[in-house]
This record gives structure tokens, sequence and C-alpha cells, in this order.
């Protein structure tokens, strides 16, 4: 039994060197098939230059049954076949049954197709169209209590679409979709956006392409909240915060910002008004600017604020005051002072029991000429009441006077 193992193992050797020659020499044709090999379409551009564009079967596979000498279908596989389908005969949009053609890689010559197991490429061709449209946030719920959104801010505006024609007509908008309920400081980053019709509804479009990816976003967030809008009013010529009723339109505004800003400002105020400007007849209207710090935003959008003043409670009276009444202050040394102005009337202005109180005694008038040269100048005046707590004088004044160089004995 032993002895015999030898021999039989060389007999199966032999049988299958003998087997190998008789596939491969002795009987070199065959037939082998090959199964999901992918097709390549040629002269696709000529489509694009037509607008037209593919559709469906751009993935297209097919199957073939070979014929011919087994060492050349032993070197053949689904990766170096060639199967090519010309696309530049189609001139309308519809669906196409295109015959394709198979290659073979170099050195492979003794193949033929013995049948074609996929009969022939389907495809679909239709009008191709182009467009732009406009990149927009899409909100869904609401933001806390407290909060406002700004405007959003995209890295693009628009997204250029490109695809069939039918597809393309749908799309109104790239909508970058945020939950406003999620919201509690200011959005910043980079977001896929949804292609949506004009309902903001995305829209099923397979065959669509387009030219930006994921679109940068920075949507402010900030903290809000109602002020007051104020003005100083400073006493003046015989006028108190109490003689005024003050008007300003609006009264608040809206503004936002972070919430430590917020919480620094409780009121705006426009700027001050001098009461003894303010005319107790016509009274003060004027529109002050509402100027905030960067770090705030007028969410209002009103830049200014009308405000008037109305003075009551106030009597007036004309009083006379002689050259003499009038008090040069400060005369630089080495000059000397001369008053021009021989007489002039002041108005004085305050609760009637002190006007009708006051004298022209009682007023001083002083001008101050600190720091001048020699020469003759117009010099407002200043006035001190004399006995009374509240009553001033109403108005701006102004004397000449003349300064001259004090002579000098030898």
């Amino acid at each position: 039994m032993k002895s015999k193992l030898p021999t039989l193992l060389l007999a199966a050797v032999v049988a299958l060197a003998l087997w190998v020659y008789v596939v491969t020499a002795v009987s070199p044709e065959s037939e082998e098939n090959y199964y999901n090999i992918p097709v390549t379409f040629e002269n696709e551009n000529v489509l694009l230059d037509r607008d037209l564009m593919l559709v469906s079967g751009s993935n297209a596979v097919v199957s073939v049954r070979l014929y011919g000498n087994r060492s050349d279908l032993n070197r053949l596989n689904q990766t170096n076949i060639t199967v090519t389908v010309d696309l530049s005969g189609i001139t309308e949009p519809g669906h196409y049954e295109r015959e394709y053609r198979v290659t073979f890689p170099s050195g492979v010559t003794g193949v033929s197709i013995a049948r074609r197991l996929t009969a022939s490429v389907n495809i679909d061709v239709a009008r191709s169209a182009t467009k732009e449209v406009p990149v927009q946030l899409v909100t869904q719920g609401e933001l806390q209590d407290g909060l406002i959104a700004g405007q959003p801010q995209f890295s693009a505006e628009t997204v250029a679409v490109y695809g069939p024609e039918d597809e393309v007509e749908q799309i109104s908008i790239a909508g970058i979709e945020v939950n406003y309920a999620d919201l509690t400081s200011t959005l910043v980053g980079d977001y896929a956006y949804t292609l949506m019709n004009e309902n903001y509804e995305p829209v099923d479009v397979p065959n669509v392409t387009t030219d930006t990816g994921e679109i940068h976003l920075i949507l402010p967030v900030e903290h809000f909240k109602e002020i007051p809008l104020e003005v100083t009013l400073v006493d003046g010529g015989g006028a108190v915060s109490a003689n005024a009723t003050c008007k300003i339109e609006p009264s608040t505004i809206i503004i936002s910002g972070s919430e430590e800003a917020l919480a620094k400002i409780d009121r705006w105020i426009l700027g001050s008004i001098d009461l003894g400007m303010v005319d107790a007849a016509s009274g003060y209207g004027e529109e002050l600017s509402i100027d905030l710090p960067n770090n705030l935003t007028n969410r209002s959008q009103i830049f200014t604020a009308e405000v008037t003043v109305r003075l009551s409670g106030l009597t007036t009276k004309t009083l006379t005051l002689n050259q003499d009444q009038i008090q040069p202050q400060n005369v630089p040394d080495g000059l000397s002072a001369r008053v021009f102005t021989q007489h002039i009337d002041v108005v004085v202005r305050g609760p009637a029991e002190e006007v009708n109180a006051l004298t022209a005694e009682s007023i001083v008038a002083m001008v101050d000429l600190s720091g001048m040269e020699p020469g003759n100048y117009d010099i407002p005046l200043t006035f001190t009441l004399n006995g009374v707590a509240q009553a001033g004088v109403y108005g701006r004044y102004s004397v000449s006077v003349g300064l001259t160089a004090e002579a000098t004995g030898e």
C-alpha cells in the first residue's frame, strides 16, 4: 500500500497539468460572464453646451458574456474592461436607451462579446438651469424673555444652484434653520443650509448642485430693556427745576447689549438745559441727539428726541443799572479800566415776592478783565442779587470797556 502512494500523487499532478494545458492551449476557446462593469460617458461636455444634463444613469453598470482564449479571459476583470457610451448624439431632453462599446486592455486581442447580458444603457437627460438664491435665516420657536436677536450676517449672501430646470425652479432660498428657543447668546459658527421653496419648505432636488458649502453665520443675540430719556435742568435766570415742566418725545427707548452693559444703565441723559436761557413766555424746544455708547444698540431706531420746556410761577421786572454799578474785576496790573456803557436795562425773574422787592441797588454787575491787554472790548456781565434766594437776571448782557496803561511818574 505504501509503495503505491507516490505513484498516485504523481498521477494526480500529471492529470492537473494535463487539464490546465487542455483548458489554456488545447481548448483555448471559452466563455465567461463579467458583471457590474461601470459605464463611462463620453462627450458629456457636449450636453452641457446644449444646456442639457444627465439626471439618471450616471452610475450605470453593465454585464457581458465574453468569448475567447482562456488565457486572455483570465486576464480580464471588472476594473480593466472599459464600457463607454457616447452622448454626443443627444440634442433634446428625454429618456434614452443607448448602445455601449466594450474595449479591453492592451495585449488582450482574442476576446469578443458572446452576449450582452445588459442589452443597453438607460439614461434620462433634462434641460439644465442655473440661478442665484438668497441665503436666509429660517427660525423656529421664540426667544427667551429679555433677549433680542439682531440682523444675521452671512459669509455668502447668495448661493448658485445648478441642476435640472424643473428642480431648480422649485428653489427659492438657501435656508439656515435656527431654533430661537435654544439661544442664550450670540450665535457664531459654520452652518449647513437647506434648499427651500417660497414657503420655507425643504424641496427634494437630488440632481441639484451648489457652489457653496457651509456658510459662516453670526447672529447677534443680546439682552434688552426699556429706559427713560431725560435731560438735566440747570437752575439759572431766576428759574429752578420746580418752575419747569419738561416733556420728551419719545419718553423711552429700547436698548440692547450685554447683560453686564445693561446692568450699568437705567436711564439716558440727552444733555443739559440752562433754565436761564429759557423764555418764560415761549419756552424752549429742540431736537436732541440720542448718542448711545458703542456697547449699546438703539433698538427703537429713533435717534433724536424732541424736548420742550415750559416755565411757570415766575414774575419778571426790568431794572436799569447805571455806569457806576458795573464793577470791573481782575484788572491786569499796570492797566486801568473804564466802563463806557452809561446804563443798561436788565430783566430780573423769579418768585413774585422776591422780584417785587428788588431794586437796582440790589444788583451787583461785574465784568471780568482777567488776562486782557490794552484796548476796547465788549465783555459779558455777570450778576449777583442781594437779599434773594432764587431770583436772578434773565438773559445775556455785555458792556463796552476800555483798558489803558496807567501813567507812570518820572
